[in-house]
């Protein structure tokens, strides 16, 4: 196989997205892209990975196949990668090969593909019908806002605004993005939702967004949390489960 990314920071900045969640699992490389899809340990979250054959300038491969590969180790030597310079994919005899090459210039990795198993998770099966589409520095700052008062924070969905509430033992935050405002794009739902989320798994799951990135969140009440959001041509989709909280 054969798959080039014109840009490797871009590369990089994608998988991004996975690393901070899981650091290990199985690439599926397939006609239309490259997939990826694991619970994270704890296995309260999950993330779903596409990125598309047309975010590549070269997609080239002989067969569908599977790529066991450590998370991790992939980010690191994809932070090698500098501006102006394009990034390889390929395999050769159970390792995986990136390559950089610039103007005049080529520099090769080769690490070990892991074996990880052939199962692949599926997506959970939920109707989402309330949305939003959030600015995702709001989601950040709101975060670290929220981190100096708790280890977990309550998404609210309404008509007119999209909600962060946290009650604890240090003090409480509310706080509230009305529709149509700059952090707000678009609010989609009848009823409103809303569910208690642990912090830190939020943090990670929105930690690969820059500033122009707009997040899609997902809410029902008291179910899943489902956020979504491209990044580099890749679009990245993240599931996690609710705290239940008994009033």
């Amino acid at each position: 196989m054969k798959l080039v990314v014109q840009d490797a920071p871009a590369l990089k900045a994608a998988i991004d997205s996975i690393v901070c969640l899981v650091e290990e699992g199985m690439f599926e490389i397939k006609e239309d892209g490259m997939y990826f899809r694991a619970m994270d340990p704890s296995q309260i979250s999950m993330i779903s990975f596409h990125m598309p054959k047309e975010a590549f300038v070269e997609y080239s491969i002989p067969e569908e196949m599977k790529l066991g590969v450590d998370i991790g180790q992939l980010a690191n030597v994809l932070s090698r990668g500098k501006k102006g310079e394009s990034a390889e994919l390929a395999t050769e005899e159970g390792r995986l090969i990136i390559r950089f090459a610039g103007e005049k210039h080529k520099r090769t990795f080769k690490v070990p593909l892991i074996e990880t198993g052939d199962r692949i998770q599926k997506e959970p099966k939920i109707d989402f019908g309330n949305y939003a589409r959030v600015k995702a520095d709001a989601i950040k700052e709101t975060l670290k806002d929220a981190k100096l008062l708790s280890s977990h924070v309550r998404l609210m969905l309404a008509p007119e605004l999209f909600g962060v509430d946290v009650k604890g033992d240090s003090g409480d935050l509310k706080a509230e993005f009305q529709k149509g405002s700059n952090e707000v794009a678009e609010i989609n739902t009848d009823k409103g939702a809303r569910a208690t989320f642990p912090l830190q798994y939020l943090e990670d799951m929105v930690k690969a967004t820059n500033s122009s990135s707009t997040v899609t969140v997902h809410l029902e009440t008291d179910k899943p949390l489902k956020l979504e959001y491209d990044i580099e041509g890749a679009r990245v989709t993240y599931y996690l489960a609710p705290r239940i909280e008994t009033e």
